[in-house]
């Protein structure tokens, strides 16, 4: 997300209820459909500042405009890279704080760039075994032979 998209606010957190005029706006639901993820969490993070932007219609419903969306895309991405939602948190905090955080901010994603890495590492050691399984599975039934691995047999074997 470019940083030119993360102003920091003029002030408050615009808490007046506004529609914005002119923009793509999303519901609570849409919102969780576009990205994934429940109602709930996209309430829990608005509830918890980390959609520091959002407003309220003239009904007090949520309305989230694409800026929202930025910032609830990169909330999924860094939940769902393994990022506690503190570090969410505080990294959002720093954003909102401007320019002088990103010596900070590019640490923390440095940092999570690396733990992202070490897990398609491991989904990727992973995805070896299995495609193997696959294979093994694929030459039974070409073949029409008996599995040469059965569970059973092996823990009957053991004993």
């Amino acid at each position: 997300m470019p940083s030119s998209q993360l102003a920091e606010p003029s002030g408050n957190r615009e808490s007046e209820w506004t529609t914005v005029e002119g923009e793509n706006t999303y519901t609570v639901r849409e919102v969780a459909q576009k990205e994934g993820i429940s109602t709930y969490a996209v309430r829990y993070y608005d509830n918890h500042g980390l959609i520091p932007f959002a407003k309220r219609d003239e009904h007090n419903n949520r309305v989230f405009d694409e800026r929202d969306l930025q910032w609830v895309h990169l909330i999924t991405c860094l939940r769902q890279t393994g990022m506690p939602i503190g570090e969410v948190k505080h990294y959002f905090e720093l954003v909102l704080r401007g320019d002088l955080t990103i010596p900070e901010r590019y640490q923390i994603m440095l940092d999570q760039q690396r733990r992202t890495v070490e897990q398609l590492e491991e989904l990727n050691r992973h995805l070896v075994t299995i495609n193997k399984k696959v294979a093994h599975y694929a030459d039974v039934l070409i073949s029409h032979s008996a599995d040469s691995y059965v569970p059973a047999d092996a823990a009957k074997k053991r004993k």
